[in-house]
């Protein structure tokens, strides 16, 4: 984490409290008290005790929710009023610290991300059709390709969809090289 991104501390409370409810809302699920710290702080030059000011003021004024875990362990989300004030006023956070923001959130869980990025089911659609629905994410969460295959039987749409969690790289593979060889003019591949 580098803190020279951004040199000089922020003793804005507003905007501390901007910065800790983009941070709570770019995570994938509430954030652990010391990671909450370790993502802001890590990135901002924020004094302690003013960001916990604004920590405890997200809470009283119901834009955060604190939820003990265990002894050991509190967590802290966004709540619905916290994701709209931060979705309209998320602009007025600089670039220079979002960006560190979203890259220690994404090296946070990058590993649950990759798990997840591979996602198969089967729908029904009448008696005996089904579709195998079929996505593939990156590691920032963005659908990068998505397809619904019909199969007749539930069986062939489950099959489908196993085959598709087990080849996905090669499926999209396949799926951009055919793309790739369309001739310009035409529409064509080289082959016909």
């Amino acid at each position: 984490m580098n803190k020279l991104l951004y040199d000089r501390e922020i003793d804005d409370e507003l905007m501390i409290q901007f910065i800790l409810m983009y941070a709570l809302g770019k995570a994938d699920e509430p954030l652990a008290y010391t990671d909450l710290l370790n993502v802001v702080q890590g990135n901002c030059e924020i004094n302690f005790t003013d960001l916990q000011l604004a920590l405890d003021n997200l809470i009283q004024t119901g834009h955060a929710a604190k939820r003990q875990i265990s002894e050991m362990l509190t967590v802290y989300s966004l709540t619905r009023k916290g994701k709209y004030v931060i979705d309209f006023f998320y602009s007025h956070i600089p670039l220079i610290i979002r960006e560190p923001i979203d890259r220690s959130i994404k090296d946070m869980y990058l590993e649950k991300r990759r798990r997840e990025a591979v996602r198969a089911s089967v729908t029904p659609i009448n008696m005996n059709e089904y579709t195998a629905e079929c996505e593939l994410y990156d590691d920032d969460k963005m659908l990068i390709m998505s397809l619904s295959l019909y199969a007749g039987t539930r069986e062939h749409a489950e099959a489908i969809a196993e085959f598709y969690k087990k080849n996905s790289a090669e499926v999209y593979g396949k799926i951009i090289d055919i793309f790739a060889d369309t001739d310009e003019n035409g529409g064509e591949t080289e082959d016909e």
